[in-house]
């Protein structure tokens, strides 16, 4: 069997900004599906994925020691540990998940700050709804805001900001 391929990451047409020739570039219906369900759709949603274990780990980890040590409110480091990994997230993006996309370092970075805040929102009126409606603990409340605000971040990026899918 022939070793792996990633050439979708270093082929010039990996680099356009347009989606792949013969697809509909809306993000709904079926041009979308079929973009994102593929190997390659699923090889950048594993790849972010890790990424975003990690983050997400040195997010919870912040949190914790913000709230347990600092004595900072939940909601308040809730939002400075999602600012901090997204920070470190990008970098990855940038080199790793998403390399050799055509969008420029600056535009894509704000894309990607706008779509954190977009997932920020989502997340800290979930982790409200979970943690003080529901009375969910504050760590799990945390990840499973995260489950769909994550994936929704990840199909933002992949398919409008850095246009690889």
């Amino acid at each position: 069997m022939p070793p792996r391929s990633n050439s979708y990451d270093i082929a010039p047409e990996a680099t356009s900004s347009a989606p792949p020739e013969g697809v509909d570039p809306g993000i709904g219906g079926q041009g979308f599906l079929r973009r994102v369900l593929t190997r390659k759709g699923l090889d950048l949603y594993l790849r972010n994925a890790l990424a975003s274990v990690a983050t997400f780990l040195l997010d919870l980890a912040f949190i914790w020691v913000l709230v347990e040590k600092a004595g900072a409110g939940r909601l308040l480091a809730v939002a400075l540990g999602f600012l901090l990994a997204n920070a470190l997230h990008y970098v990855l993006a940038r080199v790793w998940i998403f390399r050799g996309s055509a969008r420029g370092m600056a535009s894509g970075y704000v894309l990607f700050v706008g779509n954190a805040l977009v997932g920020l929102g989502l997340i800290l009126g979930a982790f409200t709804l979970l943690s003080d409606v529901l009375g969910v603990p504050y760590l799990a409340a945390r990840i499973a805001a995260s489950l769909v605000a994550g994936t929704a971040v990840f199909l933002f990026n992949a398919t409008v900001n850095f246009r690889k899918l």
